[in-house]
């Protein structure tokens, strides 16, 4: 009797797909909402795991899919999927698969049930109940990145300083729409991740297109992080030992991001969990704080004679071209969902709320960065503003060093959500079932990660400048932030025109959609246009060597 007892017990808490931290009985709501609302900063440091690498996209997967519904298998924290099984030998999970579908005291919590995120697949990371503030330092952080290396030159591009604010004006708001509709689509069928969004109001293809696109975007984003920490490298040894320096093999650019790479980067990308990197993404955001903060630094700092300032731009095209480096800049689409499922306060109006401060946010931390970069620098600022600055001076070195350590740490987990994205791909693409999916996935792993870093290190070596990069980047950016939730917006207001109420505002929806998804298409088209140019024109050689 004693035996059965422990044999019900055992298979009673392995049916519970979220780990105890999580799951909490009714009576320990009130330590809970404590903790929550106790420090911003601790909260928003412990919340501060990069989201990306730990959205499920093995939903993407039919099979799967039905098995995590089922509770027969989980997603943990590493994004792997795994049995969610009694921890004895050869027991898989039929008596699981009755019990998942059980409703259980023990799941309920303060942002909602556990049982309700294990049903769309949820993963531990993306379960919780974090506030709207640590929401929106989560936006901040997600957006903050290698852009702001490359703004000077945007507003450069986009012709000045009062056009360049006029333009980011116009596109915030096109993107906190964007924003809010993708949440008011996951409410409708309560999913929690990007792609689930577009699966539920557009269907399959819509949703692995996305998918594609966000991989293309995790491994564009890596390769500009190694072309970064490149220039971060020549700044240094152009200050040190000279223009010449890149005629010495061993502080040649290819060289130093080739080491780099694999000493320091590659070694992270194989294991299955990054835990040991839980505070990084929160180092990542001051460090990327400290360039602004350089940028209006140098322009006090410098006695320097600027090239000529614009006031409007120099054709049509260059406008339009720079239009992807603000998309990109501001682009938090893909884990908006994401942090709203995690969210305590599951409303529109909460997470309107971080929405609206984290765009505020970056709007003046762009703004400090790409005013004061490019009135320092004016028509001589370079594509990655870094490399105009003296690295003898202590205040610039400790920025070079903190960029170089942003990009390894923040490397590894784009890449795992990028691997993610493949690994979700391949299974729907190939049909694999559930266990073959979970039994090749060391090999999968070791396979994609290893062509993944290589393709991205050739890139990065052939790859001119971040300029390139962020405006393929934005091209993606485009695609993430106007054309699918475009679709969204379609979808949805067709939806409501056959419930029939509200007819003027479902057809202004309906307009507006279209007019999103055009601007997407229309900045995809234009980005290449100005790439190829880019390619055809820019000198392979690093700007700081002779």
């Amino acid at each position: 009797m004693e035996a059965s007892q422990s044999f019900k017990n055992k298979t009673m808490e392995s049916s519970i797909l979220m780990d105890s931290s999580i799951t909490k009985r009714p009576t320990d709501r009130p330590t809970r909402q404590r903790k929550l609302s106790g420090s911003f900063i601790h909260d928003s440091i412990n919340s501060s795991v990069d989201f990306p690498a730990y959205i499920p996209w093995q939903t993407l997967s039919s099979d799967l899919s039905d098995r995590l519904r089922q509770g027969s298998v989980r997603i943990n924290r590493s994004n792997i999927v795994e049995w969610a099984t009694i921890k004895e030998e050869n027991e898989r999970a039929p008596l699981l698969e009755h019990l998942a579908r059980k409703p259980t005291a023990s799941t309920d919590d303060s942002s909602g049930s556990a049982s309700e995120y294990s049903k769309h697949g949820a993963t531990d990371a993306l379960s919780g109940g974090s506030t709207w503030r640590v929401g929106a330092f989560l936006l901040v952080n997600a957006a903050l990145g290698a852009g702001v290396l490359n703004y000077p030159v945007a507003y450069d591009r986009l012709g000045g300083i009062t056009i360049a604010t006029f333009v980011q004006l116009v596109i915030i708001a096109m993107l906190a729409t964007t924003m809010l509709i993708l949440i008011y689509c996951s409410d409708i069928n309560n999913d929690s991740t990007y792609h689930d969004v577009l699966l539920s109001m557009c269907g399959k293809r819509a949703q692995q297109l996305a998918a594609a696109s966000i991989m293309c975007t995790c491994f564009g984003i890596n390769v500009t992080f190694l072309i970064i920490i490149g220039d971060q490298y020549d700044r240094i040894f152009a200050t040190y030992v000279g223009s010449q320096f890149c005629h010495l093999w061993y502080l040649n650019r290819n060289f130093t991001i080739s080491i780099t790479a694999i000493v320091c980067i590659w070694t992270m990308c194989y294991y299955k969990r990054l835990d040991f990197l839980r505070y990084a993404s929160t180092l990542g955001v001051f460090a990327m704080l400290y360039v602004v903060f350089l940028n209006v630094y140098e322009y006090i700092k410098l006695d320097t004679t600027p090239g000529p300032i614009k006031t409007s731009p120099h054709n049509a095209v260059s406008l339009f071209a720079a239009l992807p480096v603000v998309c990109f800049a501001y682009q938090t689409h893909e884990i908006v969902v994401p942090i709203y499922a995690c969210m305590s306060e599951r409303k529109l109006k909460s997470f309107s709320k971080a929405t609206a401060l984290a765009l505020l946010l970056l709007f003046l931390l762009y703004c400090f960065a790409g005013t004061f970069g490019y009135l320092t620098f004016g028509a001589y600022v370079s594509a990655d503003i870094m490399q105009l600055f003296d690295a003898r001076d202590p205040v610039v070195a400790a920025g070079i060093i903190a960029l170089i350590i942003k990009m390894i740490t923040t490397y590894a987990p784009l890449m795992f959500c990028g691997r993610g994205a493949l690994d979700g791909l391949y299974a729907e693409l190939t049909k694999l079932s559930a266990e073959d999916f979970i039994l090749g996935e060391f090999k999968r792993r070791i396979v994609i990660t290893t062509i993944w870093n290589v393709v991205v290190l050739i890139l990065s070596i052939v790859t001119p400048n971040i300029t390139i990069a962020i405006e393929l980047l934005g091209s993606l950016a485009s695609c993430n932030v106007f054309i699918f939730p475009g679709l969204c917006m379609v979808a949805l207001a067709k939806r409501r025109a056959h419930l029939g109420n509200n007819v003027l505002f479902n057809k202004s929806l309906l307009i507006y959609g279209v007019v999103v998804i055009l601007t997407g298409a229309f900045i995809f088209v234009i980005v290449f246009i100005q790439v190829i140019n880019d390619l055809l024109y820019s000198e392979g050689e690093s700007l700081l060597c002779n």
